[in-house]
């Protein structure tokens, strides 16, 4: 197990020296892909806190939409401490450092997505404490099913994991409703 947790820390150092830091702090968004280890689709971060969503106004999702994506995370054992849609007191769909919060936003202009893309997700993960502080979630108009799922796998630390019917598959085509290695195992 330590010899796996050192692999996963090397490998991750290499992937932050060939990404920028994000607003020049001591944060990474690790969007980047590692292989699979065990069959399962890598976990390369775990929250810090237990994540608060925010669907942000012109997203878009249904409410009824968000509230079943994160039911469905939660039925897998991951926490969420509440879902808020179009509800931000605090202003966190404005910060560009929402910590504690998973942050979904309509694509904007200045993000470049690839043409086959539905979604992006950056989450970003605070390196002394392997934690996720924040995520953000750009979403295209009109999600199709498993969008929503696949890109809070996103937010939850999970990279892609290229299976055929894996959520976590890279090519919404190709995925589905497989879970395996996604269910929140306590520490």
């Amino acid at each position: 197990m330590i010899r796996m947790k050192n692999f996963i820390k090397a490998f991750i150092c290499c992937i932050i020296l060939f990404i920028s830091p994000a607003l020049a702090s001591d944060y990474v968004s690790n969007f980047e892909r590692i292989p699979a280890i065990q069959n399962r689709p890598p976990q390369v971060a775990t929250w810090k806190r237990t994540p608060t969503v925010v669907v942000c106004d012109y997203a878009p999702v249904k409410k009824s939409e968000i509230l079943a994506a994160v039911k469905f995370w939660e039925k897998l054992g991951h926490p969420f401490y509440r879902t808020q849609y179009r509800y931000d007191p605090l202003n966190k769909c404005k910060s560009t450092t929402p910590v504690g919060y998973i942050v979904v936003h309509l694509v904007t202009q200045d993000l470049k997505l690839e043409d086959d893309s539905l979604a992006e997700t950056h989450f970003f993960v605070d390196n002394d404490h392997n934690e996720i502080e924040w995520a953000v979630i750009y979403i295209k108009s009109e999600t199709k099913e498993t969008v929503l799922e696949h890109e809070l796998g996103h937010a939850l630390g999970y990279l892609h994991h290229n299976h055929i019917n894996h959520l976590m598959n890279s090519k919404w085509t190709q995925g589905g409703w497989d879970t395996n290695g996604l269910e929140r195992h306590l520490r």
